[in-house]
Parts: structure tokens; sequence; C-alpha cells
């Protein structure tokens, strides 16, 4: 935290610090002078017996605490080494604050990986919060007048004496739209987020400087169509990125679906690594047919001797467990896939530290189903006019697909995640809370890209926001309350950067999704995986609100303190939680999406409203002087 004027309490620190102890069990940092306190907890990946932060320049006057992992600090450790500077540890974050001494802020163009970062110059009184270019680590920020507080979760900042936990009706609408709220917007007022590849500088005197050092390049993509040029160009970077995601003290292991983005991070993992490496396996049993990959799985791991463990995740999925994740989620957000990932984190943790991802391919390489309709409705655009408005008319079967053909990529894609329309929002929505569902950032980037082809700018809105926001935001919260780093190798920004470069065709033609991927996997992977029918990380939705989720969908939607808000209609609550059930899989993802909202505000605000300074015993690291 930063405050203008006045000191820094160590009961404040103590109160952030105690509400991220899952994030880091290994250890506790802390540094503290007049109006400026920084602390940490730490999760032990390289060098477990060293490398405790803060980290200090050789004088003393630049202090650094971070959340992530630094990919290439062996370069960067060489580096700042032929500079001059002593290393007291094997630590990847120890390079930080001598990188800062060397480059100022522009250090952060040196270094790649995933991360939060705060830097206090105590020369300048300038304070450096940072975010990684993709989004994978997350920075909130508390502002007000003279204080600046920041943490890697929300709730840690709600142990703050001044916090008041106050939700803003007027993104209601924005995660309705998109079950999220993007960035750098949050549910909460005074309370907001560093965008991906975002740097906020604090000045002495309370100025503030934020921009993005960073964001992926959303423009015309290159003509040139050669798939083996592209082939060879992705299979070498993944082949490097995969092998500087391995590095770790400690247990590493894989989540393995047997679909193509995990099983091709698993082959390039296994032809790297001495020790083998083990994977883990989320299904559902038979009674929810047509959700369970694990033979999939299976044909992976036993083509790569890859131990394989199975972790059938129904029963993890209660209404007490969904109820806890609203509150570690942090945010509200109604991605349903957090429920497996949850089961199937819980079980690797048990044997496990870090665990890799294939999560990330979908939205770079152009894989969601909703990417491939960009072809068929520029077809149907090129039917008259006429003809199309008479279709609509009469309402005729397809006059939905006709209907979007007709409407401008920029006016009606809200990303993956797209869950309510306006029209739909409109009939749920209390009159006064009826506002455009896309915030500042978000209607400027589709104001700007006009120009750009539906699939790339598509591509784009859910690179920016949808991976943020909705992907990397569960496999952070998720993995860090189970004491699990988990790495995202496709979400590397070399990786990203060639993958939104690509030629369209090259991407989706059709219903033939990730193509240069699948070119790729060609070459390290059976023929039988590469050619599998495309089944994402299944959760069945539909039938868990029928069964075990049930009642407390019900029960929370319908309750006094859900009616006590007065933002949503009540009758169309209710016609909703009536239809939902079998048949009904988009009313069950808005039931869903519902659900974690309001149980989000009940967990979150209770929470808010008991916290209390209790005394926190610490480790404290000495300040130099």
């Amino acid at each position: 935290m930063w405050h203008r004027e006045r000191p820094v309490q160590p009961a404040d620190l103590n109160g952030m610090l105690k509400a991220m102890v899952h994030r880091g069990p290994d250890d506790e940092g802390r540094f503290a002078e007049r109006n400026v306190g920084l602390g940490m907890r730490r999760l032990a990946v390289i060098d477990v017996f060293h490398g405790q932060q803060p980290y200090y320049s050789e004088d003393g006057k630049i202090v650094a605490v971070y959340n992530g992992e630094l990919y290439n600090y062996q370069s960067l450790q060489t580096l700042v080494e032929s500079l001059g500077h002593r290393l007291n540890s094997r630590a990847d974050g120890e390079v930080l604050v001598h990188l800062y001494e060397e480059y100022g802020v522009d250090f952060l163009d040196k270094i790649s990986g995933m991360f939060a970062l705060a830097i206090w110059d105590r020369r300048t009184h300038q304070m450096v919060l940072a975010r990684d270019r993709i989004g994978q680590k997350p920075l909130y920020l508390y502002e007000l007048a003279d204080t600046v507080a920041f943490a890697s979760e929300l709730k840690s900042l709600m142990y703050l004496p001044d916090f008041r936990f106050e939700i803003d009706p007027k993104m209601l609408s924005s995660y309705l739209a998109h079950r999220f709220v993007p960035a750098p917007h949050t549910m909460l007022k005074n309370v907001s987020k560093l965008r991906p590849g975002e740097v906020l500088v604090i000045h002495g005197d309370g100025r503030r400087q934020r921009w993005r050092y960073w964001q992926p390049t959303i423009r015309q993509p290159e003509s040139m169509d050669q798939m083996a040029y592209w082939a060879d160009r992705l299979h070498g970077l993944l082949v490097d990125v995969v092998r500087t995601h391995l590095a770790s003290d400690v247990p590493l292991g894989i989540f393995l679906s047997g679909g193509l983005d995990s099983s091709i991070v698993a082959a390039i993992a296994a032809g790297t690594l001495k020790n083998p490496l083990e994977a883990w396996s989320a299904t559902f049993p038979a009674k929810y047919p047509g959700y369970d990959e694990f033979g999939w799985a299976q044909k992976v791991a036993s083509h790569y001797a890859i131990p394989l463990h199975r972790v059938e995740v129904d029963l993890s999925i209660t209404p007490d467990r969904v109820r806890e994740l609203a509150y570690i989620l942090d945010e509200p957000m109604a991605d349903p896939t957090v429920l497996p990932l949850d089961g199937v984190a819980r079980a690797a943790a048990e044997q496990e530290t870090v665990m890799l991802s294939g999560e990330g391919a979908d939205e770079i390489f152009a894989g969601y189903a909703g990417y491939g309709e960009v072809q068929s409705l520029a077809r149907l655009r090129q039917i008259p006019a006429f003809l199309r408005a008479q279709w609509i008319k009469r309402q005729w079967p397809g006059s939905n697909a006709f209907k979007r053909a007709m409407e401008p990529m920029a006016e009606r894609y809200r990303g993956v995640g797209y869950t309510f329309s306006p029209e739909e929002q409109a009939q749920l929505l209390r009159p006064e809370w009826r506002v455009a569902d896309r915030p500042g950032a978000v209607a400027e980037y589709w104001a700007s890209h006009l120009a750009l082809p539906d699939l790339q700018a598509m591509q784009g809105f859910d690179v920016q926001w949808f991976l943020p926001d909705d992907v990397l935001l569960k496999t952070d919260r998720i993995g860090m309350h189970y004491n699990l780093e988990i790495r995202v190798p496709f979400c590397d920004h070399e990786v990203v950067e060639l993958a939104l470069s690509m030629p369209l065709a090259l991407r989706r033609f059709g219903r033939q999704d990730k193509r240069v991927l699948r070119e790729v996997a060609k070459r390290v992977l059976p023929s039988e995986i590469v050619n599998r029918p495309k089944q994402g990380f299944p959760t069945p939705l539909t039938d868990l609100l029928a069964g075990p989720l049930h009642d407390i969908a019900w029960d929370t939607l319908a309750s006094p303190t859900a009616r006590s808000h007065e933002w949503f209609e009540g009758a169309r609550v209710r016609q909703l939680l009536t239809d939902m059930g079998p048949g009904h899989g988009t009313t069950s993802r808005q039931i869903y999406a519902l659900l974690m909202l309001e149980l989000w505000s009940e967990e979150m605000g209770s929470r808010a409203l008991s916290r209390r300074h209790v005394p926190y015993v610490s480790s404290s690291s000495d300040v130099p002087s």
C-alpha cells in the first residue's frame, strides 16, 4: 500500500497477508517505512531454501515483491551479473531490483513470464506496479484520493479499515453479457484491476501514470499462407516455451484431457524431462453421458509412458462447494468449467506443486465453434437484402442466423462467454440498471477495429478480455487456493503474437479449427489424437442444475436477500428458474451466471462486514538501512 502522507499501520499488512496465506504457505516477507508497505506470501518453486522476499538492491534503495514465474530468469541472471550486480540466490525474481536499477520502468520489456509485481524506489519515492503481458497473474487496486492499496486478490483489500464493499450496479449489464466484468473494471466501486501488460507508476507527489507497456498486435494478418512455414515456426517456438515452463525444484505434473492442446504440451514435455511427468484427468461418471474423455487421455499417456491419475469430479460439485467457489474466485465469474477444474486441482495438489495446462490455445488458434460461424454468415450476407428481410419477417428456420449476419461484428460480438443478449438484459434488469454492456476500454476496442476481418476482431477481443478475465482468472484462483502453481505455455506472449499474425485460413477454415496447431500435432502425437473430434473441457451444467445444484439455484435466486438488491425483475428470474432443466442449455448458462453473482455478493459482502484484524504471527524480513 501507498499513502500520500499518513504512515502505514502494521495491522493493515497483517490483515492483507492473512487473507492470502493460501497463495503462499511457505514463507512471508514484508517491508514498511513511513507511508509505504509491501508484503508477500511465497509458494517456493525455484531455489526453495533461499530467495526470500522482499528483494533488495545491494544498497537497499530498491525494494521489490512479486508473484509468478520469470521463465527467462537464467538469461536475466547472466545479464545482471555481467553488469556487476551480486545475486544472493537462484530465485527467479531477484533480478527484478537490478533490472530496475539499470533500465528503470523499461525493464518490463526484458522479462518474460507470468507476474504481478511492485517495486518501491526509496531514492525517488516512486512506486511501480505491473502485470504480465497476457494477464496470467492478477493485480487489484483500491484507489482513494491519498491512498493506493494493491493485492493479488480482491479479498485481501477487504482487511483495510477504510475499505467499503460497495457493488456498482452499472457493471451488471457488462457481467450479464460476458459472464465476467472486463478489466480494468470490477463489480465494486473504487476497485479496479490492471489490464494485462499494464503498468501504474505512483510518484512521490501523488501523481499517477497508467499505461500499457505491451498489448497484442491486432491488425490485418499475414497473407503468406504456406502451411509448412507457419508450422515450422510454431513448432520450434512451442518446444522452446514448454522447456522454459518445466523449470522447477518441486514436483511437476500436467492436466491432461486427451484433447489436442494439453496433449501437445504433454508430448513436448515428455520428450524433454529426464524424470517422468505425471498427468491428471478430470472425468464425469456414466450418469453424465458424453462427458468422459478419459479414454483419450489414456491413449496419450500410454504413448508417452506418462502415469495418469483419473479424478471423477462429480462428487466434489456440491451446493456448499459452489458457494465456497464464489468466494474463492474473488470476482463474479460464471464459467462452469471451474467446477471440474476445482476437483482435479484438489486431487493433483496432494502430490504436485506445479502443473502444466493447455489453456489458451482455443483463443489464439481459433478453436471455438463460434469462430467457425464467420464464414457461414459471410455467405448469408451475399443473399439480397430484401430476401433476408422477408425470411426474418416470416421467422422461417434460420432467421436468427440471418439476423446475426445483418448485424456488424462490432455491435454483435461479446466474446466466447456471451450469456445475455441486450434484449434479454432489458427483460431481466430493472430499468435504472439498463446501461450499455460494454464499458470504456471494450467499447474503444470495437470502435478502433471496425476494419478488421471478423475472425481477427473476435480473437482480439477474446485474447484481451475473455482469456485473462475468465480462463486465466479461474486458473489462478483455483490453483493458488490449493497451493498449486498452474503454468500455461500457450499464453507465452511470443506464442500469442505468432498465432495472431497467421493467415486466417490457416487458423480456421469452416469446421477445420486450429489448422496450424494440428499440423504441429502431426509431428508429435498419434494420428488418432490429432483427428479426434473437439470436446473442450466438458461440464454437464444442465444436468447439474437439474440435480445436485437445483435447490441452491432456487433457494438463492428466489430468496429475500436476492430480491432485496432490486437489480432484477423477479418474474423474469422465476421464469428462468422454471425453465431450467434438460433441453434448456442456454437457460442453464444464464441461471448459473445469476447464481454465481448472487453467491459472490453474499459471501464477499458478509465476510467484508465480519472481517477482524486478528493478531497475526509473521516472519518479518529485516529491512536494510
